[in-house]
């Protein structure tokens, strides 16, 4: 089934991080959870985003490897 994007889906989406973290007023919050409970398709896009930073932070930390470290510095030009 091909889906395709409306624009209060687009809206949605770009608002997502700030959403997700609470930083939206009030009422669009509102209007965003009113079209979450209309549209299965971004409901499960927050849904998902929203289980990925659940795990996210329930992950033990990983140290990254210093060869890695070294090479993302370079490329980012970047002092470590």
């Amino acid at each position: 089934m091909e889906y395709e994007i409306s624009e209060t889906c687009r809206q949605l989406l770009a608002q997502l991080a700030k959403y997700l973290d609470g930083e939206l007023d009030a009422s669009i919050c509102e209007q965003v959870e009113q079209h979450l409970a209309t549209c299965p398709y971004c409901r499960i896009v927050v849904d998902t985003t929203q289980k990925t930073i659940t795990l996210f932070h329930a992950a033990p930390p990983e140290e990254v490897p210093q060869i890695v470290r070294q090479h993302l510095f370079k490329i980012l030009d970047l002092e470590e």
